[in-house]
């Protein structure tokens, strides 16, 4: 675009309307000035315009970057007062935590997130429930489906974005504790926790869960933490492994936080029964 054109442009639009503009949708300053010029000013339709050009260059960019690898992202995780013994959570990848750190990446984890729990939880069985990717892309936000706020984002970023793995996890008739583990803090302007009746999402790189009767809260987020740190495969094995160091049976492991004690005796002493845990670390093959 010419200097010319720039400048017409930028004497026909209200600073105010292409600052809310900018602020409500991110994009960068000339494509709002350009789409508030086209839209005569009117800020909702040249948001519409520019959604409706990032989803289609989206998918332009979607084909072509569909070979690229995603090895960064978050885990989002929804638990909700309403249903405290369920949980939603869903990987989103990307290219780089650049991207990752940014507010409309983890405002588009938050909101799938939360979409999830509301079309999934109810109708949960006991355990842990893969949710497919037809119906987990297909999830609807606002007006859009999850497929379509993917492809705009990919346009927007220019890299390759991959909805991953998403479930529910009903642990009914147990107690439900959560661990959710970043290396990093989010930036300034990344989405905020949703402290509302819809849930508030968690963001990071690892997540573990334990559905648990008896003990403590404090144990049992002490033991998500310990899943993280440990990654047992299993609740139990009939044998010790001899080599503690390659114990994959969460009851046969030395306890984290106390490495002079298992697992299973911490447990039993604080009167704690384990029915089932699952852990995640995102982008992981």
């Amino acid at each position: 675009m010419r200097l010319s054109q720039i400048l017409a442009m930028c004497s026909s639009i209200s600073k105010q309307a292409l600052m809310q503009l900018r602020q409500t949708t991110g994009y960068p300053m000339l494509a709002c000035r350009q789409a508030l010029s086209r839209c005569n000013g009117d800020v909702s339709e040249a948001k519409a315009w520019l959604d409706e050009r990032a989803q289609a260059e989206g998918w332009a960019k979607a084909e072509k970057l569909i070979d690229r690898t995603a090895r960064q992202g978050l885990l989002g995780i929804v638990q909700r007062v309403a249903s405290p013994n369920c949980l939603s959570l869903l990987e989103l990848r990307c290219e780089t935590d650049f991207v990752a750190r940014t507010a409309r990446f983890q405002t588009l984890l938050s909101e799938a997130c939360n979409s999830l729990a509301d079309n999934f939880i109810a109708s949960a069985p006991q355990g842990v429930t893969l949710v497919p990717q037809d119906r987990l892309l297909g999830l609807k936000l606002g007006g859009s489906s999850l497929a379509d706020c993917v492809a705009s984002l990919v346009g927007s970023v220019g890299e390759n974005i991959i909805c991953g793995r998403a479930l529910v996890f009903n642990a009914q008739p147990d107690s439900l504790a959560l661990y959710c583990h970043s290396p990093w803090q989010a930036e300034p302007d990344a989405h905020p926790l949703q402290q509302s009746e819809t849930g508030s999402c968690q963001f990071g790189r690892y997540a573990a869960a334990v559905a648990y009767s008896g003990g403590s809260e404090q144990l049992a987020y002490q033991m998500c933490q310990h899943i993280v740190g440990r990654n047992p495969a299993r609740l139990d094995s009939p044998q010790p492994n001899p080599d503690p160091e390659s114990e994959d049976a969460l009851l046969r492991q030395e306890f984290l936080l106390n490495e002079t004690r298992l697992v299973g005796d911490v447990l039993q002493e604080a009167g704690m029964q384990v029915a089932g845990f699952f852990r995640l670390k995102c982008a992981e093959e």
